[in-house]
């Protein structure tokens, strides 16, 4: 809920309950603005800036056939719990360490939204992109993209992006958030291309050593 802001008390008590369970490092997801001071002043530091981009879904028209030859004959599978260890080492060649997602950081992610889109593309028998995204309400998330960069400059990020935006068109999602590393260009590209503009504001990632 990005509404939703913590005090540092609610933070105290996270970071209590982690170290009783034997965490060793705390890392917080993509934070509003509103929500930074209450971590630092737990004893967390910034660790990633990140761009935050919308797009009033209505507008867009992400159609998923469009686009060269290979995209038209891609074919979009469903990304199925099974295979998040597949896609988990997609995600470990997509990201640098240590922004890499293990398949349990996957799952969270799937189950983060009431309601979610998971797709994956295959080539040669093994899994080369896939793509999370999810609802809540008239709002939408796209949550995570991966592409391996043996398959990059295919047009799969884009294809993935539209189908999760004409999944989302079709429950009458209103507005859809993304969010991505400031200096990610070909990111940045991507999402503007499919009229997603950049909010004034940035998000970041804070962690902390329990140590």
């Amino acid at each position: 809920d990005h509404h939703m802001v913590p005090d540092r008390h609610h933070v105290e008590s996270w970071v209590a309950d982690a170290r009783a369970q034997g965490a060793a490092t705390l890392r917080t997801g993509a934070l509003f603005p509103p929500a930074t001071p209450a971590f630092l002043a737990a004893g967390f530091g910034v660790i990633d800036t990140l761009s935050l981009l919308e797009v009033d879904h209505l507008t867009v028209e992400a159609d998923a056939s469009a686009g060269n030859h290979d995209q038209r004959a891609t074919r979009l599978r469903r990304l199925r719990p099974s295979q998040l260890d597949d896609a988990a080492i997609v995600d470990r060649h997509a990201f640098p360490a240590p922004w890499a997602n293990n398949a349990a950081a996957l799952h969270d992610i799937v189950t983060a939204t009431p309601r979610y889109r998971a797709r994956c593309v295959h080539h040669d028998g093994q899994m080369v992109a896939f793509s999370i995204s999810g609802r809540a309400s008239t709002w939408g998330y796209v949550q995570r993209l991966a592409v391996v960069p043996s398959a990059r400059r295919r047009g799969l990020a884009r294809l993935l992006v539209a189908d999760a935006l004409d999944w989302m068109r079709r429950r009458n999602v209103e507005r859809v958030l993304v969010n991505t590393a400031t200096d990610n260009t070909a990111a940045l590209a991507l999402y503007r291309s499919l009229g997603f503009m950049e909010r004034p504001e940035r998000l970041t990632i804070l962690e902390r050593s329990l140590r």
